[in-house]
């Protein structure tokens, strides 16, 4: 009697660990996802990422079929939420939304993440311009014109950023090398009050966001004489690019793009992809980005990873020979 009952028991035992194994079992087949998603901005609540990522978020929602929500983990220029990601599960519940201060960074400072190895590039979302602008009272009405200014009289000029090693100081520094021409770089401590000096003409040429002088271009304040991207701006087509000047391939836009923690496994990286880029493509989102003067674009996988070990190069080279140094 007293085996059966121990028989009884270990056959209780087993079905029981045979429920718990298919339960767990079922879970892991759930398709993906089958919960929350959490976009992550590596910047505050109203900064360019940040818009980009709650713009993406509603529409990425209905397609994937869960919640999707937006989560700011800011701080050291962007290192903190990007070091959270890196960090993360590679499950596809946790993205980083990032610009490309994510290339730049390793280029100025030590990070706690590796770029090319500690994410898996998703898809980039969309790009806005830095601009070439001047005060009125500089002659310059084109980006060659300027140049041959500054090259008769270097001493007398300078131009601004939003701070050390900003994508705006980086543009400025990449224009005066490839124009070969000298000028002094005044640092501020944000594009606002960059803004504010420059429609003064306290220091009249700046490299700042489309978004803050396109304004003050309209209002006559300012002259934008081109942008730092590759191509001209769906934006606004009207404005050339520093490369039509004759610098082929000049390009120092500030990119935005989507990357899971790496080993994410592929078929999630690419349901992403497929997702974010359907997102990206609808009428009502590009909508919502020209509105913030960002365009809309999408890459493949593979495509982003070509992109951000390009610009890593780039930029490494241009803060070595032109000894630039974060704030």
């Amino acid at each position: 009697m007293k085996h059966f009952e121990n028989f009884a028991r270990n056959l209780t035992r087993c079905g029981s660990v045979a429920v718990l194994l298919a339960a767990a079992g079922a879970a892991f087949a759930q398709p993906y996802p089958n919960r929350v998603v959490k976009l992550v901005s590596q910047f505050p609540p109203g900064g360019g990422t940040d818009l980009v990522a709650r713009i993406v978020a509603p529409e990425l929602e209905k397609l994937l079929g869960q919640s999707v929500i937006v989560e700011n983990k800011v701080g050291a220029a962007g290192n903190i939420g990007a070091e959270f990601v890196a960090k993360s599960a590679p499950d596809g519940y946790t993205i980083l939304v990032a610009n490309n201060t994510i290339v730049t960074n390793p280029s100025l400072q030590k990070t706690p993440f590796d770029v090319t190895k500690d994410f898996a590039p998703i898809t980039v979302v969309g790009a806005t311009a830095i601009a070439l602008a001047v005060h009125p009272s500089v002659p310059a009405k084109s980006v060659k014109e300027l140049i041959e200014m500054v090259k008769k009289d270097p001493a007398k000029f300078s131009y601004s950023s939003c701070g050390n090693g900003t994508a705006m100081h980086l543009a400025g520094e990449l224009f005066k090398q490839v124009a070969g021409i000298s000028m002094v770089h005044i640092p501020y401590k944000g594009c606002g009050p960059a803004i504010i000096d420059g429609i003064s003409g306290q220091v009249p040429i700046l490299f700042n966001t489309i978004t803050n002088t396109s304004p003050q271009a309209k209002g006559g304040k300012l002259r934008i004489l081109a942008i730092a991207s590759a191509t001209r701006s769906p934006v606004d087509e009207q404005i050339p690019t520093i490369a039509e000047a004759g610098f082929a391939g000049f390009d120092a836009d500030i990119w935005f793009g989507f990357l899971a923690p790496a080993n994410t496994p592929r078929d999630i990286v690419i349901k992403l992809n497929d997702a974010v880029s359907k997102v990206v493509a609808m009428p009502e989102v590009q909508a919502k980005m020209k509105a913030q003067l960002f365009s809309s674009r999408a890459s493949t996988p593979d495509d982003f990873a070509k992109v951000i070990q390009s610009d890593l190069s780039k930029w490494s080279k241009l803060v070595k020979e032109a000894k630039i140094q974060a704030e």
